[in-house]
């Protein structure tokens, strides 16, 4: 984890259970290890509640920060790294794993490589043996997302933590406002800026227009959150100055790049009649927000002139996963 990652650390404080009962207390279960700690998991409780208002998006945000609900007793153990690395390509083990008749325990791929350096000397190929039970450990070998500490509740098996760190939607995001040092989640983030920095916060529903008003570059942006999403996706509509003008950007909050993409729609519809200046765009821009907010120099935007400003209560905004919007052939466009 970078140096910037290790700023804004916090852990939550553990839990304990006293017993107040007459009876004389039960005999203590036999401990698996001594070193070992029972911890108890849950599932997440139900999605974010429904609502376009800033209050409903706020509930959204703060749902998917509370802990998961509690269900199957786990053991936490302390076990060497080199048990679950492959000692061919020191990669974790992916079952099926093998041992070879030196007693280096291999992945299925690495059999051949490994087998032609213990073949080095001997009269006789190598030899390996399939690990039934090691398969089992490494399938149920779980390990706390990296992430943990900005709000990932996801335990992940070993061998796959790699695919799921490159796809967590809890990886943390710079605070784009100016001077603000804050380093945490997308989810964590969207209630800082409308709290702290008061930028307003709007939930929206994928594939359906949200209208707001066009934001001014001097007050900050307009803080978007998805419904429906396990780990909220927070979106920023950002203006900035273009002359007379305002440049209007969308951009998502989003350390990794993988997991559901999005396209969007932005547009401001002219007053009086139905004219309309559309931006369409395949794919929305995502990042850590390290280098700020997107600019008219640095992205592209929808220009909207100064004669449409004064009253600049229509703008639109429409964000579509993907997949959703190549399976709809019309524009979800206000008539």
């Amino acid at each position: 984890m970078s140096e910037q990652q290790g700023r804004k650390r916090g852990s939550a404080p553990g839990d304990s259970e006293l017993s107040h009962s007459g009876k004389k207390p039960r005999a203590p279960p036999q401990a698996a290890a001594p070193c070992a700690v029972v911890k108890l998991e849950r599932e997440e409780e139900g999605d974010a509640g429904q609502g376009s208002s800033s209050s409903d998006a706020r509930r959204a945000v703060v749902a998917a920060l509370e802990p998961q609900a509690m269900e199957q007793p786990q053991l936490k153990l302390v076990i060497g790294m080199s048990v679950f690395h492959c000692q061919a390509c020191f990669r974790p083990l992916k079952p099926p794993a093998f041992m070879c008749e030196s007693g280096h325990i291999v992945c299925c791929t690495c059999r051949g490589k490994h087998g032609e350096a213990c073949d080095r000397g001997r009269a006789t190929a190598a030899t390996f043996a399939a690990c039934p039970g090691l398969d089992v450990v490494l399938r149920d070998a779980k390990m706390p997302c990296q992430n943990e500490e900005f709000g990932c509740t996801s335990l992940v098996v070993y061998y796959q933590a790699g695919d799921h760190h490159g796809e967590c939607q809890w990886a943390p995001c710079f605070c784009p406002a100016p001077g603000c040092e804050l380093f945490s989640s997308p989810a964590r983030l969207a209630d800082h800026l409308n709290t702290h920095h008061r930028w307003p916060l709007t939930s929206v529903r994928y594939g359906e227009p949200c209208k707001l008003p066009v934001p001014a570059p001097e007050q900050g942006c307009h803080v978007l959150v998805g419904e429906g999403d396990r780990s909220p996706r927070v979106f920023l509509v950002s203006p900035s100055a273009l002359g007379a003008a305002t440049a209007v950007s969308l951009v998502c909050a989003s350390a990794n790049a993988g997991g559901d993409q999005f396209m969007y729609m932005l547009w401001v519809e002219v007053p009086g009649n139905k004219e309309k200046l559309v931006l369409i765009l395949p794919a929305v821009r995502s990042g850590d927000l390290s280098c700020g907010l997107p600019t008219a120099d640095t992205d592209v935007f929808l220009a909207v002139p100064p004669v449409l400003l004064p009253e600049a209560q229509n703008l639109f905004v429409c964000i579509d996963k993907a997949d959703a919007a190549a399976a709809n052939s019309t524009p979800p466009m206000v008539e």
